[in-house]
C-alpha cells in the first residue's frame, strides 16, 4: 500500500472510529461487517472526506491560514503522495459546491461519516456553517434525529434548523 492509501486509510480510520457508535452495520454475504474497506475504494472515499472537510471550513466564505493549517494538520497530509497535495491544493481555491461533496456517496455509513468530517472541520460559530450543515444533511439524506445525536454524541454544538 502506498502512502497516498496508507493516509487515506488513516483519515478514514478516525472518521469510522467517531462514527462507529452512531451507525450499526451488518455482516453481508461477501462482507465481514467490518466499516473499513481495502485498495482503490478506501482513498476514493478518503478523498470524499477531505473535500467535505474542506468545503465546510471555507462555508463560512473565507478559509484562513490558520483552518487550512489545522485541516492539513487533521488530514495527515504529510503522507500524501505530491499528486494529492495537488489535488488537495486545488480543492482549497475551488469554490464551494455541494453537488461535489455529496458526488459518489453511496451507502448511509458513507452519509454519516461526510457529515462527521465536516463538523470536525468547523466550530459552528458562524450561521454560514450551520446552513450549510443543513444543506449537506438534507442532500446525504440524513434525518433531524441523526444529525441531532451526532452533535450530542460528539459534544458539538446544537444545529440550528432555522
Amino acid at each position: 500500500m502506498d502512502k497516498t492509501a496508507q493516509a487515506s486509510q488513516a483519515l478514514l480510520g478516525r472518521v469510522r472510529e467517531s462514527a462507529g457508535h452512531i451507525v450499526a452495520t451488518e455482516a453481508k454475504e461477501g462482507h465481514d461487517g467490518t466499516l473499513m474497506p481495502h485498495g482503490p475504494a478506501a482513498t476514493d472515499h478518503g478523498l470524499r472526506l477531505i473535500r467535505a472537510m474542506i468545503a465546510a471550513a471555507k462555508c463560512d466564505g473565507a478559509l484562513t491560514e490558520a483552518e487550512r493549517e489545522r485541516l492539513l494538520d487533521r488530514i495527515g497530509s504529510a503522507e500524501f503522495h505530491p499528486d494529492v497535495m495537488d489535488w488537495i491544493e486545488r480543492e482549497f481555491r475551488a469554490p464551494l459546491d455541494i453537488e461535489a461533496v455529496v458526488q459518489g456517496c453511496d451507502s448511509r455509513l458513507h452519509a454519516v461519516e461526510l457529515y462527521l468530517a465536516s463538523l470536525q472541520a468547523i466550530d459552528l460559530a458562524h450561521p454560514e456553517e450551520h446552513a450549510w450543515l443543513r444543506r449537506l444533511a438534507g442532500r446525504l439524506g440524513l434525518e433531524k434525529a441523526l444529525v441531532d445525536a451526532i452533535h450530542a454524541k460528539h459534544a458539538a454544538p446544537p444545529l440550528n434548523w432555522g
